[in-house]
């Protein structure tokens, strides 16, 4: 199994707002810039996180990003972002406004939430806070009352204003990766996808690393996922030593898109796939729920995923 060397995700992310593909009442938030603390609600792989970091760049704002899924610890606030926030660059100036991006913040604890709330005030002169989060029920009132909440879930009106720019930035990156694709084929494929762009790319590379170079329609309704090779590995795999070092050498940096697929894709690839193993849907997605709320209480992430898949493979073998 060869590592891919970069995913598409973070090879085509956006670097300013024009590139985003989002409504335009989205947008009109941040024409004049970050003027208080926004929180990104919405579905995953909808552009929350590219669209904060999109935001510090175009506006050329000093900023400290935490993925709040694995930085769950209270002494994150403590240390890095009062750090942060209350020392002064040159090179920035005294009166540079500075953003923390708290990505996926949903995930953490009560104990996390009351230290922000605290800092959020003690530097509410100098600092800006962009929180992100795929469940806003799991955030407290007290935090929420401190963001102006900006909801990234597309209604019927901002599908038919999105999905003509979700075609054109699909085709846009075929063609930079030698990718062919049949007009019936681009269109069942957004279609299909839509609104997860994240998942869309990660398909889409899926396609190039197991050489499907020439995409027709046939080839978008069977199943296709840049974590194939995982799934291939769970059920033909006997060797936990073969598992440990292909899942960390290739893997050890993309836990929460591996745990991701494993709830989603997976399933999907044993229905096409896999139809014998059916009946072991229901305790593989009940652990895969288990292990994914799991992984904020163990120190490394990576524990997580390889339990997991050692777990499911256990399953299958029954």
């Amino acid at each position: 199994m060869q590592a891919v060397q970069q995913l598409f995700t973070e090879k085509y992310r956006p670097q300013n707002l024009e590139e985003l593909i989002l409504p335009e009442r989205v947008m009109n938030k941040f024409k004049d810039g970050l003027v208080q603390n926004m929180l990104l609600a919405g579905s995953p792989g909808t552009g929350k996180t590219s669209t904060a970091k999109a935001i510090v760049k175009q506006f050329k704002m000093p900023y400290l990003y935490i993925n709040a899924s694995t930085d769950t610890s209270v002494d994150v606030i403590r240390t890095r972002i009062t750090d942060f926030c209350s020392t002064v660059s040159i090179m920035d100036g005294p009166s540079s406004m500075k953003v923390v991006i708290l990505d996926e913040v949903d995930g953490v604890s009560d104990q996390f939430f009351k230290a922000l709330r605290a800092t959020m005030e003690t530097f509410a002169s100098n600092s800006r806070f962009i929180a992100t989060c795929n469940y806003i029920n799991k955030l407290p009132d007290p935090i929420l009352s401190r963001f102006e909440v900006i909801n990234f879930d597309f209604d019927k009106e901002d599908e038919a204003e999105l999905t003509k720019k979700y075609i054109r930035r699909v085709y846009e990156i075929c063609q930079k990766e030698g990718l062919q694709i049949e007009k019936p084929a681009l269109l069942e494929f957004v279609r299909r996808n839509f609104p997860d762009l994240r998942d869309t790319l990660n398909k889409l590379q899926g396609f190039k690393s197991q050489g499907t170079l020439d995409i027709k329609v046939e080839d978008v309704k069977r199943f296709n996922s840049v974590y194939k090779d995982i799934f291939e590995l769970i059920f033909n795999e006997t060797n936990p030593v073969v598992n440990y070092k292909t899942l960390v050498s290739n893997y050890s940096n993309r836990v929460e898109d591996v745990l991701q697929s494993l709830g989603g894709d997976f399933i999907d690839y044993i229905n096409q796939e896999k139809s014998q193993y059916v009946k072991h849907i229901p305790e593989i997605t009940v652990e895969v729920a288990q292990h994914q709320a799991q992984r904020l209480s163990v120190i490394d992430p990576v524990i997580t995923m390889l339990s997991l898949v050692f777990k499911i493979q256990t399953i299958i073998k029954k």
